[in-house]
């Protein structure tokens, strides 16, 4: 498949290639649930295309027209570079803080190499190959604009290495989100200049962007919405073994304009209730609550919640992943000088799905401490216990200090701000920080689930005659994964 790098406005390739809807379909009655009989299909992943960019099938060629602009582009620079009147920054000044130095505009050569060793520090573990390649194609498709004066050479290289199997290893650490990604781009297309720059703004123009970011939580919103999918198995199941009932989940949703996304929400948790009490393996505990506790009743709240929050962040992230992030831009009328680059947005992004983790490691830990309790379970056995030392009563203990993480590692986004780089940079998004937290947050995540699951699916199937599924049996533990639901049960 080809992917054209102006998906959104050319049709050069003769295949248009756009981003699924961000908003999720209404389910404002109680009918809803037979709209998305589905449960697969009802929680889709809306940044999909551009996930997917990020493995070798997905090639990005260049149309005519990308090619026009950006030799258009790069003439404009030439006609600007002698005019002192009107000085283009990095070319004829230094870099940040130092700007206040001149530089000249002829030595631009050694400007750019200089420029990309001094930023080729990054540190940690590197980032995977998927995120990198991503970011290439969207720098490809940034640059494609026309707006960044690089050489049409160069241009076509960054398309070369975004579309080979060998990339650079691109540490994750070291990026300020604020210029953009300066640190992680830097070693991202030092593959690009191994013989030198070919034009006076083809390191800047490239290092100066939020391409590493933008990749960075494209990867993780499609993690978090398989995780999502996960959560709601484990509550549905959870609800089925402590007889629930349907009541928390239904009706009174859809009343008195109570959002739509927890109608939403119990919507899917009604469907995926009743798809699993088709099988003969799960029996509903009797009620013996007139009120769950609020980890259980409130979880459409809590669910349609992180869905509305992962709504906003796909927003923020379509909004500045494509968008040009240089500066300055190279226009017709001179150069203009501004802060694209300033990734606020993929910094919010990072700030709703941080949310999102904290509130569903919240609910989970809470409702696997239910399952614990035989006067809170519907009369199972404490610990889910089904035989000597077979039981779960460590995995509730592991869930609460991982959820314990989770708590320690939620200082939000807009606190990790101060000045930086001389007091140039004297406010800073954070948004490769933020991110990064978001991938170590997300793996912590996927354990609670992972426990939460484990337990919710043991207890809904302690009541049958069957017995307890190996899988489920404590021995089974380490080997257990939320994939396995379906099979089990």
């Amino acid at each position: 498949m080809l992917i054209s790098l102006l998906p959104i406005y050319s049709k050069s390739f003769g295949v248009r290639v756009s981003t699924p809807s961000l908003s999720y379909p209404v389910a404002a009655n109680s009918n809803a649930v037979s709209s998305e009989a589905n449960f697969s299909l009802a929680l889709t992943f809306p940044l999909q295309t551009w996930y997917e960019w990020g493995y070798l099938h997905n090639p990005v060629l260049a149309s005519d027209k990308d090619i026009s602009r950006v030799k258009r582009s790069y003439a404009l620079l030439q006609d600007q570079i002698d005019d002192t009147d009107n000085p283009i920054y990095g070319l004829h000044t230094s870099y940040g803080e130092n700007e206040r130095n001149a530089l000249d505009p002829n030595q631009w050569k050694n400007t750019q190499v200089n420029l990309l060793e001094y930023l080729q520090v990054g540190i940690g573990t590197p980032l995977p190959k998927s995120v990198v390649r991503r970011a290439l194609k969207l720098q490809a498709r940034k640059t494609a604009h026309g707006l960044s004066g690089i050489h049409p050479s160069t241009y076509q290289a960054l398309l070369n290495l975004a579309n080979s199997e060998a990339l650079p290893r691109v540490p994750r650490k070291g990026s300020l989100g604020a210029s953009g990604d300066l640190i992680s781009m830097a070693h991202a297309i030092s593959p690009l200049f191994e013989d030198g720059p070919k034009g006076p703004r083809d390191v800047i123009g490239l290092v100066n962007t939020n391409a590493m970011m933008a990749s960075w939580a494209i990867e993780h919103d499609y993690q978090l919405r398989k995780v999502l999918r996960d959560c709601f198995k484990s509550v549905a199941l959870m609800s089925l073994a402590i007889g629930t009932g349907d009541e928390h989940f239904s009706e009174g949703l859809h009343y008195g304009e109570v959002h739509t996304s927890y109608a939403r929400a119990g919507n899917l948790l009604t469907q995926l209730r009743r798809d699993y009490l088709k099988s003969p393996k799960i029996v509903e505990g009797k009620k013996t609550l007139l009120q769950a506790r609020y980890s259980v009743r409130c979880a459409p709240q809590i669910l349609g919640h992180c869905l509305d929050l992962l709504d906003y962040s796909e927003a923020k992230i379509r909004s500045e992943a494509l968008a040009v992030a240089d500066n300055p831009l190279i226009l017709e009328s001179g150069p203009w000088h501004g802060g694209l680059f300033y990734a606020i947005g993929l910094a919010a992004s990072a700030e709703f799905m941080l949310e999102i983790i904290h509130r569903l490691s919240e609910m989970l830990d809470r409702q696997i401490l239910i399952l614990m309790d035989y006067r809170l379970n519907g009369g199972l056995p404490d610990n889910l216990n089904v035989e000597s030392f077979n039981h779960c009563k460590g995995i509730h203990q592991l869930t609460s200090a991982l959820f314990q993480e989770i708590k320690a590692r939620s200082t939000p986004v807009r606190q990790m701000s101060f000045s930086c780089e001389g007091n140039n940079q004297d406010l800073v998004p954070c948004g490769m920080a933020a991110l990064n937290n978001v991938n170590d947050q997300l793996d912590t995540l996927k354990e609670i689930v992972r426990a939460a699951t484990f337990c919710s699916a043991r207890a809904a199937m302690m009541r049958s005659t069957g017995g307890l599924p190996e899988a489920l049996k404590l021995s089974n533990w380490s080997q257990f994964t939320t994939t396995e639901i379906e099979s089990i049960l």
